[in-house]
């Protein structure tokens, strides 16, 4: 068997996860319930398909302040090689990285950004619940247009951007972080999120969604802006009606409080930090974790995102204010747009079709 079909198995192991779980005891929760995307006509659930899902945390890490947006220039080849090596090499890139180092600095949260780890916090946050959330709703997605076997075409949608997230993280030779999340956690936020108690638990008492930017290309340097992922869990304040605890977490991780203002429209303000993967030893992928001020402003209507205000500290993009589709002018706006200031208090300007991707327009920016 070449290497190409090789490669092409190992991809396919979040896929068969997936099929093994949905024969477990009838524990899938049943195709007729949708919890996650209820195929709303405004916000960001309007712009959620497959499409910007892969765009949105397959170049996720690209809002890093010293990442290189030029998405047409990047070393997709040498990349993919690298991570075939190291999916080809578990054995030896796990014992390479250190068995010890291993637990404690991925698998279990036995370590801290202080220390120089703290890796299991985008693993368990991002990989495990916040995506192994979006594989749900995505075949909820493909289940209300009809495609047969939705939970297989949410797995293929959920690997191809995980895989592509794997490639922009500039994965080295026996790439122990690679490994780690499309052998290990990937799969498991697939096969979680397919067990009918835990679809219910994060769609009643805890309620958790994404809120994904407005990925742009901008002209003329050809820069992908204003991209990424950013998953949300809110759940009520004991006590009261109409406030929530509000809890962002993705790249950014913000905390805050969340109220009611009436007709299923809600107003959140959250603060927190930044969070950047640093490499620290390339040989070894020895890597950590390094945090940013941050704070942001959201309205959203029944869970669906219709404005935010988020601003960073040390980021390129100071404050970033997005519009999602029907947000104004009587909730008709077919279209979203971003406008962001950078670091020399020049603004860009980002304007956004229904399906969830745009063109851009304003100063270079560093790459």
């Amino acid at each position: 068997m070449n290497a190409r079909r090789l490669f092409t198995l190992l991809l396919l192991i979040p896929l068969t996860a997936c099929a093994t779980a949905h024969k477990l005891a009838q524990l899938a929760a049943p195709t007729n319930e949708h919890r996650f995307y209820q195929s709303r006509t405004f916000g960001t659930e309007r712009q959620f398909n497959p499409l910007t899902e892969i765009v949105n945390e397959g170049f996720d890490l690209l809002r890093g302040n010293d990442a290189d947006r030029r998405v047409f220039d990047l070393p997709y080849s040498e990349e993919a090689t690298n991570l075939r090596i190291s999916l080809f090499n578990p054995g030896k890139t796990w014992r390479q990285y250190g068995w010890s180092r291993l637990a404690t600095h991925e698998l279990f949260p036995l370590s801290l950004q202080g220390g120089n780890g703290g890796e299991w916090i985008p693993n368990y946050q991002f990989h495990l619940v916040g995506s192994g959330m979006v594989s749900a709703r995505m075949a909820e997605w493909f289940d209300q247009r009809g495609f047969p076997h939705p939970v297989l075409w949410s797995a293929l949608t959920m690997t191809a951007a995980h895989v592509l997230n794997e490639l922009t993280e500039r994965p080295v030779r026996f790439s122990e972080d690679a490994i780690t999340d499309l052998l290990i956690f990937d799969p498991a936020g697939l096969l979680l999120f397919r067990f009918d108690i835990v679809q219910k638990l994060f769609s009643g008492p805890l309620q958790l969604t994404n809120w994904p930017l407005q990925p742009s290309l901008a002209f003329p340097e050809q820069t992908l802006e204003n991209v990424g992922q950013e998953f949300v869990l809110r759940f009520k304040v004991p006590g009261t009606t109409r406030w929530r605890f509000l809890y962002i977490f993705g790249v950014s991780t913000m905390g805050g409080l969340s109220r009611d203002i009436g007709h299923g429209q809600s107003i959140s303000l959250g603060a927190g930090a930044n969070a950047e993967v640093k490499i620290l030893n390339a040989s070894d992928d020895v890597r950590t974790v390094t945090f940013t001020p941050t704070a942001g402003l959201f309205y959203d209507r029944e869970g669906s995102l219709l404005m935010s205000l988020v601003a960073r500290t040390g980021s390129e993009n100071n404050a970033t204010l997005n519009v999602y589709p029907g947000a104004v002018i009587g909730r008709r706006l077919p279209f979203g747009f971003w406008i962001s200031s950078g670091r020399g208090g020049k603004p860009r300007l980002g304007v956004v079709s229904s399906w969830g991707l745009g063109v851009a327009s304003g100063p270079a920016r560093a790459h």
